[in-house]
């Protein structure tokens, strides 16, 4: 049967709809998840901790493991990692549980993730990729896009354990078709893998990513103690890589302006678009008038925006320089972070789902921008590494967007509601026991009967008060996260004049090598 490099490639596309539908499947699932196990909003960050903290070690080891052994058999060991993990998840008693399978999740997307990106120089010349690059973006949004409405779905009918038997149902139709339908790539030159650098590595990351957890948890002290230790691994770290052969990232590659400058770009880019992401899903999930499926849409038009402009922006990267689309996509975040900022509980859905869509569209924009750059800049021979190490960073702003983001969120709404029921006690003329007991009927739902009392002679309705307090509560998370991230793109714009003097490199890459009687061709 001949195969032509498009149709090897949509397949392998699959592994990453697979991939990416998972994590999709788990954002409007989290609220649900987080009170079914007794978990707080800033403490939910943990759910998807240790997945992402995986994906983002092992990212640059399993690039270069592709590089070496075939990117075939990674995949492939990747999607059945992936299917066992759901499984995990589906049948889980205890939260522990959970999280060994989110660990071995993020071990999956990293054997398949930037193997599947680095087929792209493999399979196409030059002129090509940006169609490459923009069915790649297309696929990875139709997963995350349909991903959130299915996922809510699916919670409404059957509970949250049931959009992961999905996910491990999905994965194992693409294990079957990349079995089938993707010839083995020929191998590298061999070399020993850093192990027990991206062992640090991982537990780095682990800890910078779960900062904000010891923080809410366990305060000042052990957020100190917590970031010593990360510098003290992080250097560690980075003398180990300095001494390796094969490290487990390229610090060379690092000091790229084609690299480093769009692993900067995309890290705070994903932090944007997960906090905004995860602090709606909550605002919405916490409204009794919002529906799963409706709090599912959140994701479906964030990732459904960016899944329609794909083939566009495809269209434009073989045209234009796409250091034009990084600051057209700089704009749209821009615009996207100012309309979030005017969010309430009052917003309607539509309001929300507005503002998910320029969100939507800058991820897309910089998304396919600079993958274009990283590959185009990147040597012949650490394609794998490089897609890699600009995998881990984009990663990386991924957890961080939910574990500091719902940190952030949840502290500053907490704060705002303690704040907003103890201007209202003092205008009641209520004392500090009094104060705090109403502070505390946020959780129990209930005050005592002559607090009652107290409320009735003023004609305080204690459920309207408590439900104002929780409007305030939520301007003030909003706000706060809001100017976080306005902050942070301004210096994201100022960094990204960097690009202006890049030269990417144009060396023609050849087709790729298949297994004998096998041939590629060129459509």
């Amino acid at each position: 049967m001949r195969k032509n490099s498009w149709f090897i490639y949509v397949v392998l596309l699959l592994g990453i709809f697979v991939a990416l539908e998972a994590n999709a499947f788990s954002t409007p699932a989290v609220p649900y998840i987080s009170a079914d196990f007794g978990i707080s909003v800033a403490n939910s960050g943990v759910l998807t901790l240790l997945a992402s903290a995986a994906a983002i070690a092992l990212s640059p080891l399993f690039g270069r493991l592709g590089d070496q052994i075939g990117r075939k058999k990674v995949i492939v060991a990747g999607l059945i990692i992936f299917i066992l993990a759901q499984s995990l998840k589906v049948f889980t008693p205890h939260v522990s549980f959970y999280l060994v399978g989110a660990l071995f999740q993020g071990v999956g997307y990293a054997l398949i993730f930037p193997n599947v990106f680095a087929y792209i120089p493999e399979l196409f010349p030059t002129e090509k990729r940006g169609k490459a690059i923009g069915l790649f973006m297309l696929f990875s949004y139709i997963a995350t896009g349909t991903g959130g409405a299915i996922s809510g779905a699916l919670i409404e009918t059957w509970g949250w354990r049931s959009v992961y038997a999905v996910s491990a149902f999905l994965s194992l139709i693409g294990l079957i078709l990349i079995s089938i339908f993707v010839p083995k790539s020929e191998r590298g030159k061999k070399s020993e893998l850093d192990y027990k650098g991206v062992t640090i590595f991982m537990t780095a990351i682990t800890l910078l990513v779960g900062l904000p957890l010891i923080y809410t948890n366990f305060g000042v002290s052990w957020l100190i103690g917590g970031a010593v230790a990360f510098v003290i691994m992080l250097m560690v770290f980075l003398q180990m890589q300095k001494k390796e052969k094969n490290p487990t990232v390229d610090l060379k590659l690092l000091k790229m302006k084609g690299v480093y400058i769009p692993s900067i770009l995309i890290a705070v880019q994903n932090f944007m678009m997960l906090s905004i992401l995860m602090s709606l899903t909550f605002l919405a999930a916490d409204n009794p008038n919002v529906s799963a499926l409706q709090v599912g849409m959140i994701t479906t038009v964030l990732f459904t925006t960016a899944m329609v402009i794909s083939p566009l922006i495809g269209y434009l990267l073989d045209r234009f320089n796409p250091i034009y689309l990084v600051y057209l996509s700089i704009i749209s975040g821009f615009v996207g972070i100012v309309l979030y900022l005017r969010v309430d509980m009052t917003s309607s859905l539509m309001t929300i789902l507005v503002v998910m869509a320029f969100v939507g569209i800058c991820s897309s924009l910089l998304n396919a921008s600079l993958m274009k750059i990283v590959i185009n800049y990147t040597p012949e021979d650490k394609k794998g590494v490089s897609t890699g190490t600009f995998t881990l960073f984009k990663d990386l702003g991924l957890p961080i967007g939910s574990t500091l983001g719902l940190t952030i969120y949840g502290l500053s709404t907490s704060r705002g509601f303690d704040s907003a029921i103890t201007e209202s006690a003092a205008d009641l003329g209520l004392n500090a026991e009094q104060t705090m007991q109403l502070i505390e009927a946020k959780t129990t739902g209930e005050i005592p009967t002559a607090l009652d009392s107290i409320l009735g002679q003023a004609n305080v309705q204690f459920a309207e008060l408590l439900s104002t307090a929780n409007m305030e509560s939520v301007a003030a998370g909003i706000q706060t996260l809001g100017i976080i991230n306005l902050a942070l793109f301004i210096v994201i714009a100022l960094i990204s004049l960097g690009l202006l003097k890049l030269k990417p490199m144009s060396v023609e890459v050849p087709e790729l090598n298949v297994q004998q009687n096998t041939v590629l061709e060129e459509v």
